[in-house]
């Protein structure tokens, strides 16, 4: 009935082992957030962001389209559907993924200074399977919250709300490694990326926060 990341139904697809009449797909649903590797539990009620149970929304490609069209669509529904302001959008991509920023500057016209290059834009389920670079889209909330934009000292602060993931990673048939992660992001991923985002000590007394308006997709 739950999932993790949004996408453990289609793992033998991402791995080759079944294949599709299709190759688009959307999909809705129920996501828990505590416990295991996506485990938000002790930041739930410190931060206005954090939550464990949500409905995640997803649109998936089997080969249909990639990182140009991806980019395309997110920026398309996140600007003209949903109305948000440009010019309170960021993003990041992995330090390495020269393909994404500069695809990020092409189709939604970004500054340099608001493509953030970030480590974490690795993304895994585990040291096996399903992996490669991502990019996410940060809505700056305003000055009147706590926290710096991603990549900075005071990102873990509530002023700058990541709500968009795209995973922009390529799977070879077979199940084999993504041929785009390298060798030393397999050793981090078995050990386990940071993905709760905790404060350090005393941090949660300095946010200031408000109820989010909707829901995290």
């Amino acid at each position: 009935m739950f999932t993790n990341a949004g996408m453990v139904q289609f793992k033998n697809v991402f791995t080759g082992v079944e294949r599709l009449p299709y190759v688009r797909a959307v999909t809705a649903q129920k996501c828990v957030r505590a416990g295991g590797k996506h485990n938000d539990l002790d930041n739930v009620g410190y931060t206005a962001r954090h939550h464990t149970f949500f409905e995640m929304l997803g649109n998936f490609s089997f080969g249909d389209y990639f990182k140009d069209r991806a980019i395309e669509l997110a920026w398309n529904l996140v600007t003209k559907q949903f109305d948000l302001a440009k010019d309170r959008l960021w993003v990041t991509v992995h330090p390495s993924d020269d393909t994404a920023r500069q695809l990020w500057k092409k189709i939604a016209g970004l500054p340099d200074a608001r493509i953030v290059g970030h480590a974490d834009n690795l993304w895994a389920m585990g040291p096996l399977g399903p992996c490669g670079y991502c990019s996410e889209i940060f809505y700056d909330q305003g000055e009147q919250l706590a926290g710096g934009p991603p990549g900075s000292p005071d990102e873990d602060g509530d002023r700058f709300l990541e709500f968009w993931k795209s995973r922009l990673y390529a799977i070879r048939a077979g199940g084999r490694e993504n041929p785009c992660r390298p060798a030393a992001a397999l050793d981090r991923h078995r050990h386990g990326p940071r993905t709760d985002h905790r404060h350090p000590p005393g941090r949660h007394q300095q946010l200031r926060h408000r109820p989010l308006s909707r829901a995290d997709p």
